[in-house]
């Protein structure tokens, strides 16, 4: 039992009311087991007059029940619960300030090991300890390469370019598209109609320039007479370069077998041809008449010669057959004039092969690589772009690197369609530069500074390059130096110059240990450098120096070995030691 006063106090100077043998206080002290001011006060803060006194220390006086609460006998109150209820509520927000406190607290905590001061911040910042940065000692073949773009092209392209065709006195329009761009072309296809008129691509060298017709002579007659021959159509019995009937009847055989019929040479010749004719029709019935007259005589004149021989009319007779005679010869020779005249005339009247209705190309099957016309567009100039031909890489490279080319060098092509390079040579290196193209001007492929394209240069693949990289950019690589089989290089960063001129590397051995191993440098190429160790003409002592100064020349240099090119922060990415 809880030490107390006469007064109701404990030994601690609380407020008790009343407890039993087991140290429970009654009221409402039994009911929740914790002290508490008064009886009144734990309720509704009033209490009887018993429980007052007794606070007090008096003799309490009051109603039996009352004072049977004062001796401790059990005293029941309704109040005494609703004071146990405000209690607890209070208990609670302090319980709630506590843990609010506790989490602030760790808060500051936690926060105080993400927060730096400057001083901190700065020592932080400081770059790490330096590392060793090396690069492998490599046996290979060193290639010098040189990177060229360039476009690639077919070794001829023309331009198709008809003007005006046909039988209309109008202006040239297309009527009929037969070759798209992109498609590919034969030998003797039709690309376009003008104007109803047909345009065929031919086999030759030689561009066209003129109307070919009867009588006209030269190179070009040749090359397409030799065209001509080619699809089956002989040009017998003209001779090479001479446009005749045998050629006329081949150019007719040669339209016809497309669906048309080739332009006269003259519009005028049906007519023209048909007076040659009967011009030759009436030199033969003259030659005719003119043979009989003097055959005639002649029998006439033999018949009176039988007679006497002194008879005027036989003398008379003879004179008349001599007449006759000389008329024959002369009406002989006006029909040859008039055969020839109609032959001439033939010839000249025979099928033309107008410029307009022709192009040639080198090699077939050729590609159309563009078309600027629809059906209905009035022609004026180009109208259709058409190349032919081996596809060739077309470059230009400033004066700086023309020296390292030559004719014959290997060289590969790289491009997007091709997922290996194509194996290439270079087939024409310029000795000059190229014109400087004006503003504006169609051009293609890349251009060197200052607006002159370079010197120009073309690589010729070992194989057929695909017909769609025509027109497209492409890179190539010219191997402008070559090692003589494999050797030992190093990166150029690794090399070392001492005073005297020698030259070294420093090697990474293991332990970290550093070795300095004199070279001879070789060629060098896409950034590296061969080099040969030196081996050294005065003996090394035990501690691996030598005589010219001490130098650390322990080891020598072989494959896999880890040459030091300079150092870095060890906090780099990249693993530690080597280069990234």
């Amino acid at each position: 039992m809880t030490e107390r006063d006469m007064g109701g106090r404990d030994a601690y100077g609380q407020d008790v009311y009343e407890q039993d043998v087991y140290g429970q206080g009654t009221g409402s002290q039994a009911g929740r087991g914790q002290d508490t001011d008064t009886y009144g006060q734990a309720g509704h803060g009033q209490g009887t007059l018993a429980q007052v006194e007794f606070a007090q220390g008096t003799p309490a006086q009051g109603t039996p029940a009352q004072a049977e609460l004062a001796q401790g006998a059990p005293a029941q109150d309704v109040s005494a619960d609703a004071g146990a209820s405000r209690l607890a509520g209070r208990r609670r927000w302090v319980v709630a300030i506590a843990v609010v406190a506790a989490v602030l607290a760790a808060s500051g905590v936690g926060a105080s090991a993400f927060v730096k001061s400057p001083a901190e911040a700065a020592a932080a910042a400081e770059a790490p300890p330096p590392d060793v940065l090396t690069a492998p000692v490599e046996r290979r073949v060193l290639k010098d390469t040189l990177i060229v773009r360039g476009t690639v092209k077919a070794t001829q392209v023309v331009d198709v370019s008809p003007g005006e065709s046909g039988d209309t006195a109008g202006r040239a329009v297309v009527t009929r598209v037969v070759k798209n761009a992109g498609d590919a072309v034969g030998a003797g296809d039709i690309l376009l109609e003008v104007s109803g008129r047909p345009v065929f691509a031919l086999p030759g060298a030689l561009p066209v320039y003129r109307d070919l017709g009867p009588g006209t002579r030269g190179p070009d007659v040749e090359q397409l007479q030799k065209a001509l021959r080619g699809f089956g159509h002989s040009t017998a019995p003209d001779r090479p370069g001479t446009f005749g009937t045998g050629t006329g009847t081949a150019l007719t055989a040669f339209y016809g077998k497309r669906g048309h019929e080739p332009r006269p040479a003259h519009e005028d010749g049906a007519e023209a041809l048909k007076t040659a004719r009967q011009a030759v029709t009436d030199a033969e019935r003259q030659a005719e008449d003119t043979a009989a007259a003097v055959t005639r005589a002649t029998r006439a004149t033999g018949a009176a010669n039988t007679g006497s021989a002194g008879d005027p009319k036989g003398a008379a007779d003879g004179e008349s057959v001599a007449e006759l005679r000389t008329a024959a010869a002369r009406a002989a020779q006006d029909l040859t004039a008039a055969r020839a005249d109609l032959a001439d005339e033939q010839g000249r009247q025979g099928p033309l092969l107008p410029a307009s209705e022709v192009v040639y190309a080198t090699g077939f099957p050729a590609r159309v690589e563009s078309l600027t016309a629809d059906v209905g567009s009035a022609v004026s100039g180009g109208v259709m772009r058409l190349s032919s031909g081996e596809l060739v890489v077309e470059a230009h490279v400033p004066e700086s690197q023309v020296g390292l080319l030559k004719v014959g060098q290997g060289a590969e092509v790289h491009s997007e369609l091709d997922q290996r390079p194509v194996p290439a040579g270079i087939s024409f290196v310029g000795d000059a530069p190229a014109r400087e193209r004006k503003a504006g001007a169609d051009s293609e492929g890349p251009e060197t500074r200052g607006g002159s394209p370079g010197y120009p240069v073309r690589i010729t693949a070992k194989r057929p390059l695909a017909d769609a990289l025509s027109g497209r950019e492409v890179r190539v690589t010219v191997a402008a130096a070559r090692s003589k089989g494999e050797v030992l290089a190093v990166p150029v960063t690794a090399l070392v110059s001492d005073p005297d001129g020698s030259t070294a590397v420093s090697v990474l051995r293991a332990g970290g240990r550093r070795d300095r191993v004199e070279v001879r440098t070789g060629m060098e190429a896409d950034g590296l450098v061969e080099v040969t160790p030196v081996t050294p003409a005065d003996p090394v002592d035990s501690a691996g120096r030598d005589s010219r100064g001490g130098r650390d020349v322990r080891g020598g240099l072989d494959d896999g070995d880890r040459v030091v090119i300079g150092i870095r922060p060890s906090g780099d990415e990249g693993p530690a030691g080597e280069a990234p």
